[in-house]
């Protein structure tokens, strides 16, 4: 998604919400609130983030952390297009119902794959886990275009890892790229049916546009219907006459929101 012009309107609401800003390579301090804007460097990359920290933030207690994946039109390198879409524009408009930290990292390069990264990513969260009382019964992952399509992976991929996948608008099979660098993980080039057996065990809630025709929506019917026969049982919402900007209404869903904060890993829940 390309959002044009219209994201530093966004940026610059963000900024004013932010409490205090963290210097490269520091993920913020336990005291900061709102947005709080970064970098994490691994081997010779920079990768930009923002980690939305609740105002209600409370280190008395732990706290569920969300990990959002941004698609291709908001990658980059200046550190905050990535919470102009999807998510980000939500935890502004209503704060009261995302009571998480929320990790939203900025992809660099559009032709990778966030499933390249995935290091990084890891990183990131342990990074989160380090600094603030994080709940790991509670670490949600979620993204929309290419990142439902590192949702969908990169939930296979590390199964045990989360408490729900939260996936908009993904697909199985990414189109054919560039090849990995020296320090990027693989890019998935497999089916539906292969991610399915590890997906089958998590709670997972898909969304996609009926009409969206950038990725069509039976790329996620097929996703959804393989994990069903791998023995899952995810959730699927297909939103009549919605395209590819699917994520508006999906994380607008109050429904959502309160499902995700239910979610519990399954280890832990036992």
């Amino acid at each position: 998604m390309d959002v044009g012009g219209g994201w530093s309107a966004v940026l610059a609401v963000a900024v004013l919400a932010a409490a205090c800003a963290s210097s490269p390579g520091d993920l913020a301090a336990p005291s900061c609130t709102g947005f709080v804007f970064g970098s994490l460097e691994l081997g010779e990359r920079s990768y930009p983030y923002a980690l939305y920290v609740p105002r209600s933030y409370d280190a008395s207690r732990t706290w569920p952390v969300v990990l959002f994946l941004h698609g291709k039109g908001e990658c980059g390198r200046d550190g905050s297009r990535q919470i102009s879409v999807g998510l980000g524009p939500e935890l502004l408009a209503r704060p009261e119902r995302w009571p998480f930290l929320v990790l939203l990292p900025q992809k660099p390069e559009p032709d990778d794959e966030w499933e390249q990264h995935e290091a990084v990513l890891l990183a990131m969260l342990d990074e989160v886990a380090a600094r603030y009382q994080v709940d790991p019964g509670r670490v949600l992952l979620t993204g929309l275009s290419q990142g439902g399509h590192g949702t969908w992976v990169l939930g296979a991929r590390h199964p045990g890892r989360w408490a729900a996948l939260v996936p908009i608008c993904g697909y199985a099979t990414a189109p054919a790229g560039p090849p990995a660098g020296r320090s990027l993980s693989p890019r998935f080039e497999g089916s539906a049916a292969e991610l399915a057996p590890a997906l089958a065990g998590l709670p997972i809630w898909a969304f996609h546009g009926e009409a969206d025709d950038t990725v069509p929506v039976a790329a996620t019917l097929e996703l959804v219907e393989e994990t069903r026969r791998a023995g899952g049982s995810p959730r699927l919402t297909v939103l009549p006459g919605v395209g590819h900007n699917s994520w508006v209404a999906a994380y607008r869903d109050p429904e959502l929101a309160e499902w995700m904060l239910q979610q519990v890993r399954r280890d832990e829940a036992e």
